[in-house]
């Protein structure tokens, strides 16, 4: 590997378990639809996914400004999320999947209706 290859697999991250960030990816979407931000959200996240080493450093390095904004463990694992390009891919998708039920719904056609 050379010294300007984006390593394609990120290091596991042994704090944090994939079913704990599997459930902080869909609550995280589920409150990007719910404040109906979903399409700048996707539009930013498919921007950044080339750069995602670099958006976790970024958040890495404002990392203390931000825990006394934010829950310190909701950071963290937003840092390992942003860190990852499958996981911006998961986010996304349920993002879509999020406004696919939601629009679905507010139409009145539910899904046992189908």
């Amino acid at each position: 590997m050379g010294m300007w290859t984006i390593p394609e697999e990120v290091e596991e991250n042994n704090k944090f378990s994939s079913e704990d960030l599997d459930e902080f990816v869909k609550a995280f979407a589920k409150v990007i639809v719910e404040k109906q931000m979903s399409a700048p959200a996707i539009m930013a996240l498919e921007m950044t996914k080339p750069l995602a080493l670099v958006g976790q450093s970024v958040l890495m390095i404002f990392g203390p400004l931000l825990d006394l904004l934010f829950d310190p463990v909701k950071m963290e694992k937003f840092q390992v999320v942003i860190g990852d390009r499958k996981r911006i891919e998961q986010l996304m998708n349920c993002i879509e999947d999020f406004e696919l039920n939601n629009k679905e719904t507010k139409e009145g056609v539910s899904s046992e209706q189908k």
